[in-house]
């Protein structure tokens, strides 16, 4: 196993039930370059067998387990262990390539900053195929790479098409008008995302977009250089859906906007309308839906939104 204290950074891999893809996610935090990182896997309570493979695996400095409470304390539990100057998490299904590590690295020792990213790229197995189109919500069209069972190590170790290099800059009001990033292509410095308060628990899909919100609030502008390094796996039982993050997402943006720590005018970017779009066929109460409307469109723009809210609702009937 990888000693902690000769890594650069920590890994936080929580895990439930996700045998079928974990092997394959350690197998490429063993590959990073130069250095590989420690990686802590947070065991969310399995069934399965990710605790045994989180255990035999080179990879892995520790393995902690916990009751399902839920992917938000696992990531905590992990923070909490950590004792290396940055850390990440990663998700159970997901990969990193090779160079990722030492590109996230290198941006860090240029930026003094709380936080460095990456952007991602999205992939699927062929074999999920059938299934990604039975969800019909039209993430057979996601995947840029598909690829065969077994073939992860390739793309871990493969040439990324696309990536400019660029680096860009995540401010607070970016953040504010909503999700920029997924979970996994940040790099915290890791007495700041402490401070910033971890992950937040409270509200399905969101714990990292109140962490970033909160990182860049203390720490300043997160860069996040285009090298597409995270490679997100597209599959039929991942949570990246729109219906069930509406009434958690818009009501996570109200209360951050009347929380007296943030500013109050109102921020709805590109994220927000898209789940603005969804909130008449959420499982949210037509009261509650109407309430979040009101609490997440700006002024000038609730007339319109209210008209399209008011067309899906009879649309739905």
């Amino acid at each position: 196993m990888t000693s902690e204290t000769s890594a650069p950074a920590t890994v936080i891999v929580p895990t439930y039930n996700g045998e079928r893809y974990l092997a394959a996610t350690l197998d490429s935090l063993a590959a990073q370059t130069p250095t590989p990182p420690a990686v802590v896997v947070v065991d969310d309570g399995s069934s399965d067998g990710s605790v045994e493979i989180a255990r035999s695996h080179d990879a892995v400095a520790q393995v902690l387990q916990q009751p399902n409470l839920g992917v938000a304390v696992a990531r905590n539990r992990g923070l909490a262990m950590a004792t290396t100057p940055w850390v990440a998490f990663l998700d159970q299904d997901d990969l990193w390539h090779e160079e990722r590590l030492a590109t996230m690295l290198d941006v860090a020792a240029v930026a003094d900053a709380p936080a460095v990213a990456t952007t991602e790229s999205r992939f699927a197995l062929d074999s999920d195929r059938e299934a990604l189109e039975a969800v019909s919500d039209g993430r057979e069209t996601w995947p840029e790479a598909w690829i065969a069972a077994g073939d992860e190590p390739a793309l871990v170790r493969g040439s990324i098409a696309g990536a400019s290099g660029e680096v860009s800059q995540l401010t607070l009001d970016r953040l504010l008008e909503g999700a920029a990033m997924l979970t996994t292509t940040v790099l915290y410095r890791r007495e700041v995302a402490i401070s910033a308060g971890g992950c937040a628990p409270h509200a399905r899909a969101l714990d990292d977009h109140v962490l970033n919100l909160n990182v860049a609030r203390i720490g300043g502008p997160i860069p996040r250089i285009d090298s597409r390094q995270l490679l997100y796996r597209v599959h039929s039982r991942s949570t990246t859906t729109v219906s069930p993050m509406v009434a958690p997402f818009l009501s996570t943006q109200a209360a951050v906007r009347l929380g007296g720590v943030f500013p109050r005018e109102h921020r709805a970017g590109a994220n927000v309308e898209h789940l603005l779009y969804g909130l008449a066929r959420s499982d949210a109460t037509a009261a509650e839906q109407l309430a979040l409307l009101l609490l997440t469109v700006p002024r000038g723009r609730r007339a319109r939104w209210l008209r399209r809210w008011a067309t899906r609702r009879v649309g739905l009937r």
